[in-house]
């Protein structure tokens, strides 16, 4: 999200900077006037503003001053002066304040956007190369924490509990702790946290996931509660780190807003959403299956992140939302109006979230849905699903999506966007009759019309049906029946269908006409035509 502020004393002029150019296609959000430097400056106030353009002669205060005072408040803003000064000294100042651009009144919208777009492009430069920084220096500093870590025996205890290695029994445990000659305290009952990743901010490798994962559970070691020793964690899996508490520990409103800051802190400087989990008071024979509880709550969870979660908001979670109807989106992407169709989604995803009535099995249900609209949708148009989007549902990108509702809304998008792509490849490349001999193929079981046909293509039945004669020989109808009996032939002898579904197949209400025309077509009927080629 970006802002954007114009500042100039004649208010006109900064309302047609504002109507001239689509800021919203520059990645916009807000834009902001300003008539004065002093009401600028109050802009700036509690306001992070990309880029300013600014006028050079204002009363009271000039823009050259209004540079030198954002330089100081706001350096990471880009700067441009629009003036109606075609004077040297004014541009060589500008430069020097540090002004990315000086243009001269009245000036053109689209060297007004190119300009801005430059502007832009220079912000995201320097922002990718900050985070870079910054990624490379905490990644180092923690591998080398990772490469001399090693598990503790308590920790090594509380996994062969959770992985049922040591029986969930007070007898059991007792004889595993001391064969190990561990030592739990004085408490009896424990609270388990379940602290997992959600997402990554930045694409990782696996072994800089690991490294990374490392750093949480060192910062994690970093809160009071476990420097008192009363916290034990552990590393259960990947993605997901459990912390046990000794329930003498303070675990009330002061752990919990720890526990808030530490995700705080995650997000900041570790580059990653997580959620944590927080269960009840038990003893030690009931972590295997509080842990259990945990992982179900963590599976569910795709609408929150970053917060603190405790197990009985998960207890009293309402009824799942009903799925959607989404014939509406499917005939907007079957007639290309995909940019209407994404935004409907988007609001509706979105409604879920607001609602709270999304879970893991939700979420599932929604993609199988999603996906068979889209077979439907390249099936109207004549592509074969495999051919368009078979690795956007490799398992890998399966598992991605169902994480959490936002990115189960990015891959639709993706998907979409990929789909559609593939469809308009496609369209460009095909001629008019061949577009219509694919709707023909994938639309052989409904009751095609010339008026059908020729709207798929948007010309008149008349002149239509005149191209595809000319093109193939034959009429339209013509073509609907001979690959309706070519279809059929295929059907009768490479699959044991009943002959009067093969009928309706394709498009046949009647059998009788359906024989007659296939006996007409091939000096046959259906029952003679599959006994020959069945032997």
């Amino acid at each position: 999200m970006r802002e954007l502020l114009i500042v100039d004393d004649e208010k006109h002029a900064v309302r047609g900077i504002r109507a001239g150019v689509s800021w919203e296609d520059l990645g916009f959000t807000q834009i902001h006037e300003a008539y004065s430097v002093n009401m600028a400056k109050q802009v700036f106030d509690g306001r992070r503003i990309d880029v300013l353009i600014c006028d050079i002669e204002m009363p009271q205060e000039t823009g050259f001053e209004l540079l030198e005072w954002v330089k100081l408040h706001s350096p990471s803003t880009e700067t441009m002066f629009l003036t109606c000064h075609a004077d040297f000294r004014y541009a060589q100042k500008a430069l020097q304040l540090g002004s990315c651009d000086y243009m001269l009144k009245p000036v053109r919208f689209e060297m007004l956007e190119k300009a801005v777009r430059k502007a832009v492009d220079k912000l995201e430069k320097v922002e990718s190369e900050r985070e870079k920084l910054s990624f490379v220096d905490t990644y180092a500093h923690y591998y080398n924490l990772w490469e001399a870590y090693q598990p503790l025996r308590l920790e090594r205890f509380w996994q062969d509990l959770i992985n049922r290695a040591v029986p969930a029994s007070r007898e059991k445990i007792r004889e595993a702790l001391s064969k190990e000659r561990i030592e739990l305290g004085e408490a009896e009952r424990f609270q388990p946290v379940l602290i997992s990743i959600q997402r990554w901010h930045k694409e990782l490798t696996l072994r800089e996931e690991k490294i990374m994962e490392y750093a949480l559970r060192n910062a994690f070691e970093e809160l009071a509660l476990t420097k008192q020793r009363s916290g034990q964690l552990i590393s259960l899996r990947s993605g997901a780190l459990l912390v046990i508490i000794q329930e003498q520990a303070e675990v009330g409103g002061s752990y919990m807003e720890q526990l808030r800051k530490y995700i705080a802190a995650c997000n900041d400087y570790f580059f990653c959403d997580i959620c944590c989990y927080v269960g009840e008071p038990i003893e030690a024979e009931g972590i295997p299956d509080m842990y259990d509880s945990l992982v179900e709550q963590e599976m569910h969870n795709v609408t929150r992140r970053n917060e603190v979660i405790r197990l009985q908001e998960y207890a009293s979670r309402p009824d799942a939302a009903p799925l959607p109807i989404m014939n509406g989106w499917t005939e907007m992407l079957k007639y290309g109006r995909q940019a209407e169709a994404q935004r409907e989604i988007t609001i509706f995803l979105e409604q879920m979230r607001l609602s709270g009535r999304v879970d893991g099995r939700w979420l599932n249900a929604f993609y199988e849905d999603m996906l068979q609209m889209m077979y439907h949708v390249l099936h109207f148009k004549g592509l074969r699903a495999h051919q368009v989007f078979s690795e956007m549902i490799k398992p890998s990108h399966t598992r991605d999506s169902k994480r959490s509702l936002a990115d189960l809304g990015e891959w639709v998008n993706k998907l979409i966007h990929e789909v559609m792509r593939q469809i308009q490849t496609m369209d460009e490349g095909q001629t008019v009759v061949g577009k219509v001999r694919a709707y023909i193929t994938s639309h052989l079981n409904e009751d095609l019309s010339r008026d059908d046909i020729a709207g798929h293509v948007c010309l008149h039945p008349d002149y239509l049906a005149r191209l595809f004669k000319g093109e193939l020989g034959l009429t339209i109808s013509e073509y609907v029946l001979q690959e309706r009996i070519q279809k059929a032939k295929e059907l009768l002898a490479g699959s044991d269908l009943a002959i009067t579904t093969i009928a309706y197949e394709l498009g046949y209400g009647n059998y009788s006409y359906f024989s007659k025309m296939f006996k007409k077509a091939t000096q046959m009927n259906p029952q003679e035509y599959r006994k020959l080629h069945c032997m």
